[in-house]
């Protein structure tokens, strides 16, 4: 094994970093193949990326926050705390399948009546 093993928090950092990039690139409705893309690596590199096996060049993450339309401190500072907290409170699978669909919708029409009818959903779960 060649080098010193990453510390502990090191590794929390990264794996956090890589959830915080997945969301943003979930909720874009991007591909890891897209990100791959645009990024000029192979989307086996994303997924490292996104799991926190490896640690995203400071270049790589600005034209990353760029091509995503958030702001590069969003992978670091937390994110949208919001957005994470509903993250928390779902599987991951469910999380990820509900991005991913909602990412799928491009009309906003629908996006507008699907929101509606799971705000209703959702209140009348609270009577």
């Amino acid at each position: 094994m060649t080098g010193k093993p990453r510390r502990k928090s090191e590794d929390t950092f990264y794996r956090e970093l890589g959830r915080a990039v997945r969301l943003a690139r979930v909720a874009a409705g991007r591909t890891q193949v897209d990100v791959a893309d645009h990024l000029d690596c192979s989307f086996q590199q994303i997924q490292k990326y996104e799991k926190g096996k490896d640690r995203i060049p400071v270049q790589e993450l600005v034209r990353l926050a760029v091509y995503l339309e958030v702001p590069v401190t969003s992978f670091i500072d937390g994110g949208d705390t919001q957005l994470k907290s509903v993250a928390d409170k779902l599987r991951p699978k469910a999380f990820n399948t509900l991005l991913e669909s909602w990412a799928a919708i491009k009309d906003q029409p629908m996006r507008a009546a699907v929101l509606e009818f799971v705000r209703c959903a959702a209140a009348l779960g609270r009577r």
